[in-house]
């Protein structure tokens, strides 16, 4: 499967949502606490119910405002107390090489930037 990223300013952001979960049965709608621009995003995981958004759907979209221009920024600024950093879909390959998607969580992810207006 794959990531996709997406850029949408503050008063499309609904639409953009629907429009994605329309294309998709299961799925799950979390917010990011920090958004690290085209390499992932920090989500906090305070319950049980965060924990099944970001592992037992199939495709999983996260969204926020919050947005780092790189990696190491992020790291400094962000407390890492009950967080986690997801990058992209799940995956793992055997020693055959035999690549499989969803492994430990979504097979797709989708990553929504919402951007003042």
């Amino acid at each position: 499967m794959a990531t996709y990223w997406h850029f949408t300013k503050s008063d499309e952001f609904e639409n953009k949502i629907s429009e994605i979960k329309q294309k998709f049965e299961d799925c799950s709608l979390i917010e990011a606490d920090l958004i690290v621009k085209n390499e992932g995003a920090f989500v906090r995981i305070e319950n049980k119910e965060d924990a099944e958004k970001i592992l037992l759907h199939n495709t999983v979209i996260i969204y926020g405002e919050n947005i780092a221009d790189g990696y190491e920024k992020a790291i400094n600024e962000f407390d890492f107390s009950q967080a986690v950093f997801v990058s992209a879909e799940s995956k793992t390959a055997d020693i055959e090489k035999k690549l499989i998607s969803g492994v430990h969580g979504a097979k797709e992810c989708h990553f929504v930037v919402i951007q003042p207006v």
